[in-house]
């Protein structure tokens, strides 16, 4: 898939806005995914290279493929930091499931010795919750990291560390817990991170790119379209 760009002046008479000036020149399809466009600028920056007659005063085709190269490291970066997050993702739902089983029994155990009608007032120092119509951990992540520390706490205050979902389980699936997190998070900001710097030497890229559009619709005015293919852009 191509999206529409219009062909612009880069930098020519900036607007308050920050918009780039429209020249009206016939629209040229950049493209859409980012791993095409990659391909695309690779091919624009290795053709500009051989055609060093052709310049821009405000960039270099030096400089050019060094953005380029930049683009490949960051995009690369962001699909290798990526896909480690469905792996942590899984692991966290499978920590949840565990969770959620044990504290059905801790509610066992919280009955048993405060007596059923006495269970619910003593949920909250458990770090239970009720959520729609039942009582369990808040589903919330961060939350859920926070009620495991009152669920050790009131575990150990109230005499149920050899129970099954004692202390030792509690210590165990916290401390996973929180490692697992820490991952998913720490993956998530660096996804984001990349995005950004992504994006933003997509846009530098953009924008010599229609330079050069222009700049070869104007020295080749018969034959732009077929010099466009030859540097690799498509329509």
């Amino acid at each position: 898939m191509y999206e529409k760009v219009k062909l612009f002046s880069p930098d020519a008479t900036p607007s308050t806005s920050g918009t780039p000036t429209t020249l009206g020149t016939s629209a040229n399809n950049i493209p859409k995914k980012d791993i095409d466009f990659l391909a695309t600028m690779e091919a624009v920056a290795t053709k500009w290279a051989l055609n060093p007659s052709l310049t821009l005063v405000w960039v270099t085709q030096a400089s050019f493929a060094t953005t380029v190269q930049a683009y490949r490291t960051a995009l690369t970066t962001r699909n290798t930091t990526g896909s480690k997050r469905p792996a942590l993702t899984k692991a966290l739902q499978t920590l949840d499931k565990k969770i959620d089983e044990a504290v059905a029994e801790v509610k066992v155990y919280i009955q048993k010795k405060f007596k059923k009608a006495n269970a619910i007032p003593q949920f909250s120092r458990y770090g239970i919750i009720k959520q729609a119509s039942a009582y369990q951990l808040p589903r919330d992540h961060e939350e859920r990291l926070a009620a495991l520390a009152l669920m050790l706490a009131a575990i150990t205050a109230d005499g149920f560390d050899n129970e099954e979902y004692g202390k030792t389980f509690w210590t165990s699936i916290t401390a996973e817990y929180k490692t697992t997190l820490d991952a998913a998070n720490a993956t998530d900001g660096t996804v984001s991170t990349n995005v950004a710097t992504k994006n933003e030497l997509r846009k530098q890229l953009n924008k010599v790119s229609v330079a050069l559009l222009l700049l070869l619709k104007a020295n080749y005015p018969d034959t732009y379209a077929g010099v466009y293919r030859d540097w690799g852009w498509k329509k």
